[in-house]
């Protein structure tokens, strides 16, 4: 993938569920073989915060704040956040990323940027 990481904004409301299909693509525009690669997404308080485990984190593993779901063939990662999850987000921007292979020598930041939430108020 060219120009890592890629920079994208996303929002939601808190309490809801929330998902977002990134398709990974070599230098060439071909899909990038992502085969054997484990991916993590997290969002933190602040840019600067290294707390373990980082506010919201989910990986292929489903939790009860979500779960990746990897297609190696069309070279895709899911993403999907439980209402529980982005219930903690409450009103704010945060930081996400996505990474692939973390925690490992070659872990890369693949997508990161802001997620903004807000709470809705039913009258």
């Amino acid at each position: 993938m060219p120009d890592l990481p890629l920079r994208w904004r996303t929002a939601t409301v808190a309490g809801t569920q929330w998902a977002a299909t990134f398709t990974l693509l070599d230098d060439d525009g071909t899909h990038m073989n992502i085969s054997g690669k484990t991916f993590e997404f997290v969002i933190r308080p602040t840019a600067a915060d290294a707390t373990v485990p980082p506010l919201v984190k989910v990986t292929a593993t489903a939790t009860a704040q979500g779960y990746l779901t990897v297609d190696t063939v069309a070279a895709t990662v899911q993403v999907v956040l439980t209402p529980a999850a982005t219930t903690l987000l409450g009103t704010g921007c945060r930081p996400f990323a996505l990474w692939m292979d973390p925690g490992q020598p070659d872990q890369t930041c693949l997508v990161e940027g802001p997620f903004y939430s807000r709470l809705v108020i039913v009258a």
